[in-house]
Parts: C-alpha cells; sequence; structure tokens
C-alpha cells in the first residue's frame, strides 16, 4: 500500500471522483489544504469526498511554496509518502516543487512550469514551426490595443494562467477589449488567491469544431488514448456544455490531429504524465488551442473507462508513485459515451424545475446529478463554473451518446420567478 500526498483538489468533476480512486488501488493519502471550508457545500453540508476518502487531512498554507515544502519536510519524516499528486491546475507547479524537494514521484512533466503557461505554450509551437494562429502576449493597454489591431477582429481574448475558460472571450472590437482587460485588471489574483501572471493573451479567433486530445506519457514516450469531442455554449464567453468519446471524426483527419498534438507536446518539453491537449479544427487544418498537463476535467476520464476500460485516474496514481500506468484496451460492450451539463440560460431566481423524474426512465442514461436549484438564485453563465447538473449516457453500439444525452438533458426545464427583461 502506497501512500500519497494529495495537495489541494478540484471541488467538483474529477476532484470528487479521484479522491475514491486511490482507495479502490489499495493505496491512501494525506490531504493537505490552505482551506477546508472550500470543499464544504453549504447547501447540503456533505463532507467532500476528497476530506470524506483521506486518511489525514492537513491544514497549512499552500500558496507560500517555500513555508509548505518545510512543513511537508517534517510531515514526510513521519508519514512516509510515495509520491505528490493535485487535480487542480492552480497546484500542479506546487505540486512539481514539492516533490523535487522532498525528492518523490509526481505526475507531471520536468517542464509543467512552462506548460501551464498558455503564452509560453503558444511560443513553442511557434519556434517548433508547427501550426499556429496568429497570437500575442500584452501587459500594458497600448500594447493590447496595438497587437490586436495587428491580429485583427473578432480575436479571442485570455488570461495566461486561468483554467474552466474563466475570463477567456470573444472579442468583436476595440470596446469589447478594453472592457475585457479591465476585468482582468481588476482580478490580480486567482480562484485560489494566488497572484497571476499580470499577462494577456490574445489569439486570431479560430472558428471550427473543437476535440481534445487525451494521451499518456511514459518516460517519453506518449501514447495517444484517443479523441474527446467538444460542445460549446454561453458567447461570447466560452462554456463548455457537452463532451463525448471517442469523436465523430475521419480516420485520416484523426490521424492529423494526433500528429499535432504529438508535436506540441515534444515542443514544450512534455515528458511524464497525462495530457489533455484542446485542438480547433479550421477549414486549414487543425491548430492547438491549449495544452493541459493532467487528465481532462468535466468528468471526460469516466467517457474513456466506459468506452475502453482504460482509468486515466488510475493511470494518473501509477504516475504519481513513479510507475508505468496499464493502458490496455479492455471491451466494455459501450460504443461511444457523452456528458451534457445543464447550463442556465441566464440568472436569475429559479421557481421551479421540471422534467428531472424522465430521467430515471431513460435507458441511455447512466446515471446523473442535480443541484437542488428550486427555489434558489442561480448566476448569470459566463465560465464552466456555471454548472447546475449533467447526465451521462452511452450507446452499445454507435456514435450516438451524444444525441441521447442532449436528448435526456433537454428535457429538465428550469421556470424563473420573474419574467425577462424586454
Amino acid at each position: 500500500m502506497a501512500h500519497l500526498l494529495m495537495i489541494e483538489s478540484w471541488v467538483g468533476g474529477t476532484g470528487r471522483i479521484f479522491p475514491p480512486a486511490i482507495g479502490r488501488l489499495g493505496h491512501r493519502y494525506t490531504f493537505v489544504t490552505r482551506n477546508r471550508g472550500h470543499y464544504l457545500d453549504a447547501r447540503s453540508r456533505e463532507i467532500h469526498p476528497v476530506i470524506e476518502h483521506a486518511e489525514h487531512v492537513l491544514t497549512t498554507e499552500t500558496n507560500d511554496v517555500p513555508a509548505l515544502i518545510e512543513f511537508l519536510r517534517a510531515q514526510h519524516a513521519i508519514l512516509k509518502f510515495d509520491g505528490v499528486v493535485t487535480i487542480c491546475d492552480y497546484y500542479i507547479d506546487t505540486v512539481a516543487q514539492v516533490a523535487q524537494a522532498l525528492g518523490l514521484p509526481q505526475a507531471f512533466s520536468a517542464n509543467v512550469v512552462m506548460e501551464r503557461r498558455k503564452d509560453q505554450v503558444r511560443e513553442a509551437i511557434e519556434r517548433a514551426g508547427l501550426p499556429n494562429p496568429k497570437f500575442a502576449v500584452t501587459a500594458s493597454w497600448d500594447e493590447t490595443r496595438r497587437e490586436a489591431q495587428r491580429i485583427g477582429y473578432p480575436l479571442i481574448v485570455k488570461p495566461t494562467d486561468l483554467a474552466s475558460s474563466a475570463f477567456v472571450r470573444l472579442i468583436h472590437d476595440e470596446g469589447e477589449l478594453r472592457q475585457s482587460f479591465d476585468a482582468l485588471e481588476q482580478f490580480p489574483r486567482n480562484f485560489r488567491d494566488q497572484a497571476r501572471v499580470p499577462l494577456l493573451l490574445l489569439e486570431e479567433y479560430m472558428l471550427g469544431e473543437e476535440v481534445s486530445v487525451e494521451a499518456c506519457t511514459y518516460r517519453g514516450r506518449t501514447t495517444v488514448i484517443g479523441i474527446t469531442d467538444k460542445s460549446v455554449t454561453g458567447f461570447p464567453y466560452f462554456i463548455e456544455d457537452g463532451h463525448m468519446f471517442p469523436a465523430k471524426l475521419d480516420p485520416a483527419q484523426a490521424t492529423a490531429i494526433e500528429a499535432l498534438v504529438c508535436g506540441a507536446l515534444e515542443a514544450v518539453g512534455h515528458d511524464h504524465g497525462i495530457s489533455h491537449t484542446e485542438v480547433k479544427l479550421t477549414a486549414n487544418g487543425p491548430r492547438i488551442v491549449e495544452i493541459n498537463p493532467r487528465p481532462g476535467g468535466n468528468y471526460i476520464a469516466e467517457l474513456i473507462q466506459r468506452v475502453t476500460g482504460i482509468d486515466l485516474l488510475d493511470a494518473q496514481i501509477e504516475l504519481a508513485l513513479g510507475r508505468e500506468p496499464d493502458l490496455t484496451r479492455k471491451p466494455t460492450g459501450v460504443a461511444s459515451a457523452a456528458i451534457k451539463f445543464l447550463v442556465p440560460p441566464r440568472g436569475g431566481h429559479v421557481a421551479t424545475v421540471d422534467g428531472v423524474a424522465s430521467l430515471e426512465t431513460d435507458p441511455a442514461v447512466q446515471r446523473w446529478s442535480l443541484s437542488s436549484i428550486a427555489g434558489s438564485e442561480v448566476a448569470a453563465p459566463i465560465d464552466n463554473a456555471c454548472y447546475l447538473g449533467h447526465v451521462v449516457a452511452v450507446d452499445s453500439e454507435g456514435l450516438e451518446a451524444r444525441a441521447y444525452a442532449e436528448r435526456a438533458l433537454g428535457r429538465v426545464v428550469l421556470h424563473y420567478a420573474e419574467a425577462v427583461a424586454a
């Protein structure tokens, strides 16, 4: 039995299914957080899985890396950790530094600090001579305005170091650009109270469907698990509201996508760990959107397991222990699996919710989860934090799981207490 050190976690999605996976493999973990209350559901008061399944829960300042290392060095002398892991983007850099300081294995590449920076990934792809959209990295308003004129509208604005599509926006003109620039200027610290890199990434708007390539790299050798599709809603924001694995793609197109991703991973020095690389399918061919050096969120790992039998969370755990993961495909009787998220059409007071009972009797729905939202206020949808629930559906014969999931969730209707203003 191995003993893992887990530093922080996502609250939803993969953050809920990763903790019990550690115990299922026969391992245990110590969880370290700066704020236990962050993992408390104010409505249900339930114990979050990351707390429930932990052997020890330690509270210390995880945002002060030098102090954290000294604290964990003392804990390691007593508890004897075998590896370090996180499932939260904002602590990947921290895990890499802690693992190096304590001489422990971990699930990320030696160059993960660069991989987490969207601007540095763009620059590495450019240096490698791979296809890339026009882009610019800016710090001041004058520079941002000038580079936007060079790239041309519409364009995409991104912070260089946030996650979950936060503050990512489609910009049509200089007025919208100023609004986006000012919004980020007024957000100097991220959602985990860490100082943000004060840079902005401007990118040419790439028109086309988006997919992601799920892969695992061990000792410099990359194995592509497959390609997941994605649906997006909420323009001008980019809210991911659904995924299906595998994506419906022409074989030649899939080959081109995988080749581009493998080239990009090599360009950024990704030599160890799972990767979730987002790709836009433009009229001129595939283009990298961003590289995420960890398993895909939004339960993508579950979709992959339902179809292939490969458990990417198990693989993440094995990698964190310095072991080669088992990526052998197994028969599952499922041809495709999909998830569809309930995104509110707007903010407001939800009076009632109809259609929930129909999810129980839908044969394609494997499981579903909905928040207790009737009688409560919901925020306006601007990023992936707006989800109110989801359904997971499968197709045993073909690639219709997405259609099944969309049909099921389409029967769930929110009724607001007040009329929409004209």
